[in-house]
């Protein structure tokens, strides 16, 4: 019982006289880094700032604030103008043949009324109805051509003109479907 503890005591008593060799007349070692061990790659904080207690700190490595520079923004795409004009053309032609389409669907729609379901008139009126339908079916598609191009001009420099022109078309679309519903 009494080797272990005279094992712990000679232990520390050898760790102890080896600590006493590091004191050479009172210079005890310093942690400062030695000549070899300096990298370039390591920034050094100098202790010549305002609150050397707070050296590193971040109140003195960020002297002066950094303005960002904005993005630079992509020009508008170049094939803009062609899809505005795609999209007005099929826009056009729908208004364009509207109006007429709309007198003949309400002309078979009058003939139609009294009559039985499955008589030449009321048939006649549910294929001009099917007619007035199709008319609008090319909006749908136009409707998803602008949703891209707005989207494409989203973003980007000097499309105020391009976005105008398609808030406009988007308004002729949005008429247009109103007029649908009715």
């Amino acid at each position: 019982m009494r080797s272990p503890s005279i094992l712990l005591l000679l232990s520390s008593a050898a760790t102890l006289a080896a600590c006493s060799g590091m004191n050479r007349g009172g210079e005890w070692p310093t942690l400062a880094p030695r000549p070899g061990e300096l990298s370039p790659m390591v920034p050094r904080t100098a202790l010549t700032t305002p609150n050397p207690a707070c050296a590193g700190c971040g109140q003195d490595v960020f002297t002066t604030a950094e303005t960002p520079e904005p993005p630079l923004l992509l020009p508008a795409p170049s094939d803009a103008p062609p899809r505005h004009a795609a999209i007005d053309k099929a826009i056009a032609g729908v208004e364009a043949a509207l109006p007429a389409q709309q007198r003949i669907t309400a002309a078979a729609i009058t003939a139609a009324n009294g009559q039985q379901a499955d008589s030449n008139p009321a048939i006649q009126a549910q294929v001009e109805i099917s007619r007035l339908e199709s008319l609008f079916l090319p909006l749908a598609t136009q409707s998803k051509a602008l949703d891209a191009l707005e989207d494409d001009l989203a973003g980007r420099a000097d499309t105020d003109a391009l976005t105008t022109r398609a808030a406009a078309l988007r308004a002729r679309l949005d008429s247009l479907e109103s007029t649908r519903l009715r």
